[in-house]
């Protein structure tokens, strides 16, 4: 999952509660059972809801996709080749399955951080990768100018009223996207733009993307929590800061694979890449191994007459969701819900529904679905609005009706983690974004369980009546 300001800071919406719907192979409202640990077991009087995902299949599928980070660098990042072995492992994982499978290229902007950026704070110096980070899509510089901490976040073009053209601007702010952020304060003539992140040290830094490449043509980076402080203590003096990157551009390659060959589908979708910091195995490898539970129900379920379940594993979601946009922009058919899966595995996670503000009509069905699944199945949930922070922003604004789940990213807070999951006052995740986000670090029972859930919901949205 892409961050808009470092970790995401979904807020609540209300739920609609609406009718579910589902396919001529109907699944039945399963009975109340307890909760994770011990996931239930829905009732089996249909093929479909006697399907359950399986968490050893699903630990094979993450131990795969760490095996291939270790093979390459700790990564899977969009553009490298730890990327093209996922791409690689799981288009044949679903062929397996029983599935058709497509690999459709789009033009892609890579970016790399070169090394040897460093920060100098009067007699302090801070290094890249571990106390430093250029954002993704940030401008390479080499540059030196007053210090100027922001009162305001920086999401407001006001924020930087008063500026010293030149300037080396702080915030420790958020509400927004970085990229609005980076585009004042180069409206403003800053010459350079840091995100300090108190209380972290190095290697704890999160790198989100400014989305559009070219469009910030200022170096803009994350700094630790030591760095914040000496930038407070020079407060108007002088630093200096040496970037270089580079934004080659590439292609990459989407999986798409459906079955069933109905003019209606309904779409599943979560990303493989990881960040450029991490193996990334809950984010996103706990989506994607969902996903192929999900693909293995329907094989076993089959489809109905004039249905389709299609599943996208979305390249550079990280970046931008840029893969799924590429997807969409191509899209010719009836695609009449889109469902993500991202982050579902969050060790401290929450079943956090998707009820967003701006998601297009008839999403309200998905949403109700959803939390109707929960609800028999005795499984506490929230509804969260994410902002269109993942792969189905892009279904959003070609209006098509979205819903999916979340188990919680780095935030702490009410809206991140509910009061009736996970450990009050801990993070979701506390390896969101960061080279600890390994095989150790999946609740696999909550995999599981939403991949159920996302099956159980698959054929709620193919039912007619």
């Amino acid at each position: 999952m892409h961050s808009r300001a470092g970790p995401i800071a979904p807020g609540f919406a209300l739920v609609l509660v609406l009718a579910a719907c589902g396919s001529q192979v109907s699944i039945p409202v399963p009975s109340p059972i307890p909760t994770i640990p011990g996931r239930a077991t829905p009732e089996a009087s249909s093929e479909a809801a006697s399907f359950r995902a399986d968490e050893v299949r699903i630990l094979g599928e993450l131990e795969a996709l760490q095996e291939i980070a270790d093979a390459n660098g700790g990564i899977r990042a969009a553009g490298t080749p730890g990327y093209e072995a996922s791409v690689d492992r799981l288009a044949g994982q679903l062929v397996d399955i029983g599935l058709d499978v497509d690999t459709p290229e789009f033009s892609f902007i890579g970016f790399r951080e070169l090394p040897g950026s460093v920060l100098e704070v009067g007699e302090d110096a801070f290094h890249g990768p571990d106390e430093l980070h250029a954002l993704i899509y940030s401008g390479s510089g080499d540059v030196s100018g007053p210090v100027v901490l922001l009162a305001g976040s920086g999401c407001d073009p006001d924020d930087f009223t008063g500026i010293p053209e030149g300037a080396i601007v702080l915030t420790t702010g958020g509400g927004c996207f970085r990229r609005d952020q980076a585009l004042n304060a180069q409206d403003a003539g800053a010459a350079a733009f840091l995100v300090g992140y108190p209380g972290r040290g190095p290697g704890e830094l999160y790198r989100p993307t400014l989305i559009e490449p070219g469009a910030v043509e200022i170096p803009v980076v994350s700094v630790t929590d030591e760095a914040v402080r000496a930038l407070r203590a020079a407060d108007g003096a002088e630093a200096y800061l040496r970037v270089e990157t580079e934004q080659p551009p590439s292609t990459l390659r989407n999986v798409v694979a459906q079955a069933g060959s109905g003019p209606r589908v309904v779409m599943l979708g979560a990303h493989l890449d990881s960040v450029l910091d991490g193996p990334g195995i809950n984010d996103n490898g706990s989506g994607v191994a969902a996903l192929l539970e999900v693909a293995r129900g329907v094989v076993e379920t089959g489809v109905p007459a004039g249905w389709a379940v299609r599943i996208g594993l979305w390249g550079a979601e990280e970046f931008g969701s840029i893969g799924s946009r590429a997807y969409v922009a191509t899209l010719e058919d009836d695609v009449v819900a889109y469902l993500n899966l991202d982050m579902t595995g969050s060790p401290n996670g929450a079943t956090l529904i998707y009820d967003e503000a701006s998601a297009a009509p008839g999403s309200e069905r998905i949403t109700a679905a959803y939390e109707a699944w929960f609800a028999q199945m005795g499984e506490p949930s929230d509804p969260v609005d994410i902002g269109g922070s993942s792969d189905h922003f892009a279904f959003i604004q070609a209006e098509i009706p979205t819903g999916g789940l979340f188990a919680g990213a780095g935030e702490t807070g009410s809206a991140a983690q509910p009061a009736a999951s996970g450990t009050a006052g801990e993070p979701p995740d506390p390896c969101y974004h960061l080279a600890c986000d390994g095989i150790e670090n999946v609740d696999l029972a909550r995999v599981a369980l939403f991949a159920d859930a996302t099956l159980g919901v698959t054929y709620r949205l193919m039912d007619p009546d």
